[in-house]
């Protein structure tokens, strides 16, 4: 590659830790599509995994405190990890932008009746295991199909009305988990050459220049002013997943 070529990856990844420091997630989301234009997406998937699940225990650390909003959402938990191969599997296998259109009219949907939506805690315990199974399947499967869990989990702990340290808990705690899930599945089916190996490695220096920079800002956001920017951050990865998935089934 060139060293332009070089200077834009850079760049890619310290956009995606600075988006991913200031509210908790949506680095495989802005990183994913642009590294994919440069080196491939299942290279770019690769590339971004070690990244993403380091910058995801610097969050759980973070806010270690709120573990017991863990007893919540255990079975999203559990069947998400479960189904991280389904999606790995997909990703070798077949394409996966139809996909990734649903999901971001899923999540247009979404953000037009969250209003209207019931508070998960106010509901009996059965339909909240349903609801957190059937979510944690989708979101292990994104996880492993594009390292995109995000969107998934932030519609349902959004719906538990979380606070701000909570909510970035639950969600990077997950996606650390599932992330983990998917380093193992890439591992066992020999992802990781010494190339991708080292450019995994190297990503880590400009994502975590970013990661910082966005943990500063976030400090000295309201909790109300953080779930604005959590709602325009899930706008914007829904129309990255339209656009994408459009030209790519358009052309």
């Amino acid at each position: 590659m060139s060293e332009i070529e070089w200077g834009l990856i850079a760049l890619i990844l310290f956009l995606g830790g600075l988006v991913k420091g200031s509210i908790g997630f949506g680095f495989p989301a802005l990183a994913v599509p642009l590294l994919s234009l440069i080196i491939g997406p299942r290279e770019a998937v690769v590339m971004l995994s070690v990244s993403v699940v380091v910058t995801n225990i610097d969050n759980v650390r973070r806010g270690i405190a709120e573990w017991r909003s863990l007893r919540l959402v255990l079975p999203y938990f559990i069947v998400g990890i479960v189904c991280v191969p389904l999606g790995v599997f997909f990703l070798r296998s077949g394409s996966p932008d139809l996909v990734r259109l649903v999901i971001g009219l899923v999540v247009i949907a979404y953000l037009g009746v969250q209003r209207f939506l019931p508070n998960m805690s106010n509901l009996g315990a059965p339909a909240r295991r349903g609801i957190g199974a059937g979510l944690g399947f989708l979101a292990g499967f994104l996880a492993g199909m594009a390292n995109l869990p995000g969107p998934v989990s932030i519609i349902y702990f959004s719906m538990f009305r979380l606070s701000k340290n909570a909510f970035i808990f639950v969600i990077n705690a997950f996606n650390t988990l599932t992330v983990s899930s998917a380093i193992i599945t890439f591992a066992a089916s020999g992802e990781y050459t010494p190339s991708a190996l080292t450019r995994a490695a190297l990503a880590l220096v400009p994502v975590y220049v970013g990661f910082w920079t966005g943990v500063r800002l976030r400090e000295r956001l309201s909790g109300e002013r953080f779930f604005r920017l959590v709602n325009a951050g899930l706008f914007g990865v829904a129309c990255l997943l339209l656009v994408r998935g459009l030209l790519k089934i358009l052309s």
